[in-house]
């Protein structure tokens, strides 16, 4: 037990980070995931630790919610985001508050049950600073946008205060240092208030002892709830690893790393493996080796968009990754890369719904499995796609280091006549150009389409797997 509680400290942890612009440097979803992980053999002992959890679960999503929304704010969308950062911000406060308080309530009363008195003090401390915490990083979170307002109003404005408000809209990155600055003063705090609370926690043997003796009760007295329990969270897992298989680029940056998504998928076998009664050696060692090349597959892929947009922009000739694009290679690497990419993870996922049948198998929960068939080829599909969609944007990229190609990009957005048109498609190399460019479009475009319908597809597995049980036999 002593290893959950380190992963809800550590999770904890995940938010002491300053946000701006919606970016969060150490993204709260994966600190979330942390503490489920960390409460999920603990929350069976009290109400208030299972209430804690539902609120993590939507909190996950309004993490979520903010990576998306950073990706706009970052490609020059502040002004139309504005609203929603306010709402970012009022939600994950609600959420934030609320977690806090159902948790360190279970824990002070888990801990007087298990006569560990002298440690409730901390957590009541605790509490106060993530209290004061969240509130405050928030409004700093948020303090910096009123410079946007004020510039807006500044520019409706006829009155003849108009220039003090400009000067005043113009003080933002000012603020957004001043911001920054406080709110990492005040995350150190409330890392040191929150290790002091929970660190004594962690090294109580007695705390341990008493949390593993009424885990493995509750194993004995409520099997079909700790059953639902693990196939809910395996369901929660392999959902959320689906939104991360797309790729979405700007400026060259995936914004939605697969990486993420090879964890989600290790953690919902590991998972599993409580109750599949299978090794996890082999699914640790696919899964580490698939987040190995997923991080290579990310750092060659954004060698290569950077030297795109160099390519575009006619800078590139002094660049490193002009060299590599110009070199056909490049597209047999990210052929091999993407191809042994797409195996591992579509390895992985089958081993994690195998697991899931011998389960549903074992228990008559048979209702899903032919289900659980077709959201396997619907994942390798939308993995698929993604991959064919790396290798089309790299030969994509390679044929535009052609000088004749490259006019033609730069001067397509002006034609406009259908024979200058046609004399720059008599050279081969363009007409070429001009089908990878479409196939890495739709591809794209493909890829989101089956991640979408593999992520409905398992929610409405996990709907008709909630109702079949042992009776339905």
């Amino acid at each position: 037990m002593r290893f959950r509680l380190s992963l809800v400290f550590l999770g904890l942890a995940f938010f002491a980070s300053p946000n701006f612009n919606l970016l969060d440097i150490t993204p709260d979803f994966i600190g979330v995931l942390l503490i489920m992980a960390g409460i999920s053999k603990i929350y069976v002992n009290d109400e208030n630790i299972k209430d804690a959890r539902k609120s993590a679960k939507f909190l996950f999503w309004i993490s979520v919610l903010r990576l998306v929304l950073c990706v706009f704010a970052n490609s020059g969308h502040n002004d139309y985001l504005m609203p929603f950062a306010f709402i970012v911000c009022v939600l994950e406060a609600i959420f934030m508050i609320s977690m806090f308080k159902d948790l360190y309530l279970g824990l002070e009363y888990t801990l007087m049950r298990a006569d560990c008195e002298k440690l409730v003090k901390g957590t009541s401390e605790a509490f106060t600073m993530a209290f004061i915490f969240t509130v405050a990083s928030k409004l700093l979170e948020f303090f910096p946008y009123i410079c946007d307002i004020v510039r807006v109003d500044a520019e409706l404005s006829l009155d003849s205060n108009v220039s003090g408000l400009v000067a005043f809209a113009q003080m933002k990155n000012y603020f957004l240092a001043a911001a920054l600055l406080l709110g990492a003063i005040l995350g150190l705090i409330y890392i040191a208030v929150t290790a002091k609370a929970w660190f004594p926690i962690i090294k109580s043997k007695e705390y341990s002892a008493f949390l593993c003796e009424k885990y493995k009760n509750y194993l004995i007295t409520e099997r079909e709830k700790h059953l639902a329990g693990i196939i809910g969270k395996t369901y929660f897992l392999l959902t959320a690893s689906v939104f991360f298989m797309f790729d979405f680029y700007i400026d060259g940056v995936n914004f939605i790393p697969t990486c993420i998504s090879v964890i989600l998928v290790l953690a919902a076998i590991l998972t599993l493996s409580r109750t599949a009664e299978t090794k996890k050696l082999p699914a640790i060692l696919i899964g580490f080796s698939a987040i190995c090349i997923s991080c290579l597959s990310y750092i060659f892929m954004t060698r290569v968009l950077f030297g795109t947009n160099y390519l575009y922009a006619n800078e590139s000739f002094n660049s490193d990754e002009f060299v590599l694009l110009e070199s056909g290679k490049s597209v047999a690497v990210s052929a091999l890369i993407s191809i042994i990419e797409l195996i591992l993870i579509a390895v992985l996922v089958f081993m994690c719904l195998s697991q899931m049948k011998k389960v549903f198998e074992r228990e008559k929960r048979k209702v899903a499995l032919p289900m659980l068939r077709i959201s396997y080829i619907q994942i390798v599909l939308a993995l698929a796609a993604g991959a064919f969609r790396k290798i089309m944007s790299t030969l994509e990229a390679h044929l535009a280091t052609n000088p004749e190609v490259g006019r033609f990009i730069r001067n397509k957005a002006t034609i406009t006549i259908e024979t200058v048109y046609n004399e720059y498609m008599q050279n081969p190399l363009i007409v070429d150009y001009e089908r990878v460019s479409s196939l890495a479009y739709y591809s794209g475009f493909a890829a989101i389409i089956l991640v979408l319908i593999s992520a409905l597809y398992l929610l409405r597995i996990r709907r008709f797997t909630d109702g079949d049980t042992k009776v339905n036999e």
